[in-house]
């Protein structure tokens, strides 16, 4: 499901060729399905970042940085995450949330402002 969901709504694709009805409502149903999925070894957070896009495309920015703020959270949760991991996520997942609330946000000593050319839903 996830691999499905990055493939309709990953950053830097083009979509100009999907009709849009269609990607969103598969989006729609993934999304959906993808966060209903019980826990499972720690990792259900890292299919968060890309089920916050769908939202975020589709108008629903409360809910896209919802889902950013839990996947920092995770990060710091009680199931040990590789050092290696985080340093990996951590520059993505605040960049789309600095996108997602168009202001600077910060985690720790690291900071980012939003992109002058992310899109503003």
């Amino acid at each position: 499901m996830y691999w499905a969901l990055y493939q309709l709504f990953a950053p830097g694709f083009d979509y100009s060729g999907f009709p849009s009805a269609e990607r969103f409502a598969m989006g729609e149903e993934l999304s959906k399905h993808i966060v209903a999925l019980p826990q499972g070894g720690g990792s259900k957070f890292l299919s968060y970042p890309v089920v916050a896009q769908y939202y975020h495309e589709s108008g629903n920015k409360d809910r896209a940085i919802e889902l950013v703020e839990q996947t920092l959270k995770a990060l710091e949760g009680p199931e040990p995450i590789s050092d290696d991991l985080k340093q990996h996520l951590l520059p993505e997942l605040l960049q789309a949330l600095a996108n997602y609330k168009g202001e600077k946000v910060c985690y720790g000593a690291l900071c980012v402002a939003p992109q002058e050319d992310s899109p503003k839903r």
